[in-house]
C-alpha cells in the first residue's frame, strides 16, 4: 500500500491521539490484525462518520482506502469488530483519557479560567444513559427499566472551551456519592458539584485532603453557626460561617433565591470568595449539562455497539475520548468556533486535505442586507399538484372557527 496521506483531515486528527500501550506490541502480540490503537481509530471514525452499526462500520472500512492504510488493514467482519470492543482493556481506554487531558492542559497553558480570581473550575455530574431492556439482568433500576450512569469530571477553562478529564461508569443504581471520590483530586482546583454528591462523610475527607469544593446541600442539611454576616448580594438571604458537625474546620453557608424565587443553599470551604464568586460559580455547574446535551446528541453514546457490560464501558470511554480529540483538533486550527460548528463542519472534510477544511472556515462571507418586505405584496399562490394528488386544503383557522361555533 501507498503511504496515507498524512495531510488529510482524519489523518491529523487521529495523530492528535498519545501513543501508549493500546500500540504496545508486548499488549497486542495475541492479535492477527487489530491492534488496540486500531481498534480505537475505528470506534472513533464511527462517531464521525455516524456510521450506526457493526455492520455499517464494517461497510465504512471497506470503502475507505485511505483509512484501510491508517489501521493497516484492508477489511474487518463485524463480529470481530464486537470481539475485539469486547476484549479491550477500560482502564487503558481511561488512561488515553487522562493524557489527552494533560495535552489540552498543555494547549491551554495559563487560561484564567472562567473568573480570574476563583480560576478554572471542575465541574463533577453525572448522566444516565437508558439501556435496551435485554439488560435488565444486570443494569435493572427498576423491573422494567434498566440503565446506566457516567460520572464525569469536567474542566471549564474559559466560557468557551471544556473539557472531560476523567470518568468513572456505572450502573444507573450507583449513588452520585458513591462514585465521586473516584474521580476527584487534592489538586488546588475548585470543584462545584450538585446535592447528590453532599455527603457529610465524603465531605469530611474532602476537608482532611484539603480539597476545596463548592457543593449544593438540602435545606435540612444540619451544620453548626459558628458566625453570621450580613449579606451584601440582593439575592443572598442568608451567608453564615459554620461547620459540618462532622469536621471542626469551618466552612461558608449561602443560601440564595433565584429569579423563580427558588432557594439554594451552598457550602464551599474557600473562604475567599465573594457572594457574588460563590453564585456565579454554581451557575457555571450548568456547562456540565450543556456537556451532556451535546454528548448524546452528536457523539451517540445512547447507540450501542455492544450489550457486555466492558463493551458498553469501552464505548463510552471513546466517545469521550472522541470529543476531547474534536476539542483539541478545535484549539489548534480554529479556536474562534463553536464545538459544534468545528465537529459539523469537520465531519465533511474528513477524507481530504486540511487546507480544504480551513478554506471552508475562512471563507469570505457575503454581506446580506436581509429579507426585503414588498409593499402590498399579493398572497403566493401555492401549487397543490392537483393533477398527481388528492388534495382537499383546510387550514388551521377552519377548526378554530369550528371550536368557536359550537
Amino acid at each position: 500500500m501507498k503511504s496515507v496521506n498524512q495531510n488529510l483531515v482524519f489523518r491529523q486528527y487521529l495523530s492528535k491521539l498519545p501513543v501508549n500501550v493500546l500500540d504496545c506490541p508486548v499488549m497486542n502480540y495475541q492479535t492477527q490484525k487489530l491492534t488496540d490503537l486500531s481498534v480505537v481509530k475505528i470506534f472513533i471514525m464511527a462517531q464521525l462518520c455516524k456510521w450506526e452499526s457493526l455492520r455499517e462500520i464494517e461497510v465504512g472500512i471497506r470503502s475507505k482506502r485511505d483509512f484501510q492504510q491508517e489501521i493497516g488493514v484492508n477489511s474487518v467482519s463485524h463480529s470481530q469488530l464486537s470481539r475485539r470492543l469486547n476484549q479491550m482493556n477500560t482502564g487503558d481506554l481511561a488512561d488515553l483519557l487522562g493524557r489527552l487531558a494533560v495535552a489540552y492542559r498543555a494547549l491551554q497553558g495559563n487560561a484564567p479560567g472562567l473568573n480570574k480570581n476563583v480560576g478554572p473550575i471542575r465541574i463533577i455530574d453525572g448522566t444516565y444513559i437508558k439501556l435496551p431492556k435485554n439488560a435488565l439482568n444486570w443494569t435493572a433500576v427498576s423491573k422494567d427499566s434498566c440503565g446506566i450512569k457516567l460520572h464525569v469530571r469536567m474542566v471549564a477553562s474559559s466560557s468557551s472551551s471544556v473539557f472531560p478529564e476523567k470518568m468513572i461508569p456505572s450502573t444507573g443504581n450507583i449513588a452520585d456519592s458513591d462514585a465521586v471520590n473516584h474521580i476527584i483530586d487534592a489538586d488546588g482546583a475548585l470543584y462545584v458539584m450538585d446535592r447528590g454528591y453532599a455527603h457529610k462523610t465524603k465531605m469530611g475527607g474532602w476537608l482532611a485532603q484539603k480539597i476545596q469544593f463548592l457543593v449544593r446541600v438540602r435545606k435540612t442539611f444540619t451544620v453548626e453557626t459558628l458566625k453570621v454576616q450580613t449579606p451584601t448580594h440582593p439575592k443572598v438571604i442568608k451567608n453564615e460561617v459554620v461547620s459540618i458537625i462532622t469536621r471542626k474546620e469551618p466552612v461558608r453557608y449561602i443560601e440564595f433565591l433565584d429569579d423563580e424565587g427558588t432557594s439554594f443553599h451552598l457550602i464551599t470551604n474557600n473562604l475567599e470568595l465573594s457572594e457574588e464568586e460563590i453564585l456565579d460559580t454554581y451557575k457555571n455547574r450548568w456547562y456540565i449539562e450543556l456537556f451532556f446535551k451535546w454528548l448524546k446528541q452528536h457523539v451517540r453514546v445512547k447507540h450501542l455497539f455492544s450489550l457486555s457490560p466492558v463493551g458498553i464501558w469501552n464505548q463510552m470511554f471513546i466517545a469521550l475520548i472522541t470529543f476531547a480529540l474534536t476539542e483539541i483538533m478545535r484549539l489548534i486550527y480554529q479556536p474562534t468556533k463553536t464545538i459544534w460548528t468545528f465537529m459539523r463542519t469537520m465531519q465533511q472534510y474528513l477524507f481530504v486535505p486540511v487546507k480544504k477544511l480551513l478554506q471552508d472556515f475562512n471563507r469570505r462571507l457575503r454581506k446580506s442586507k436581509g429579507r426585503q418586505k414588498i409593499p402590498n405584496a399579493q398572497p403566493k399562490e401555492i401549487r397543490y399538484g392537483e393533477d398527481f394528488a388528492i388534495v382537499n386544503p383546510i387550514n388551521s383557522m377552519h377548526f378554530i372557527n369550528k371550536r368557536k361555533n359550537k
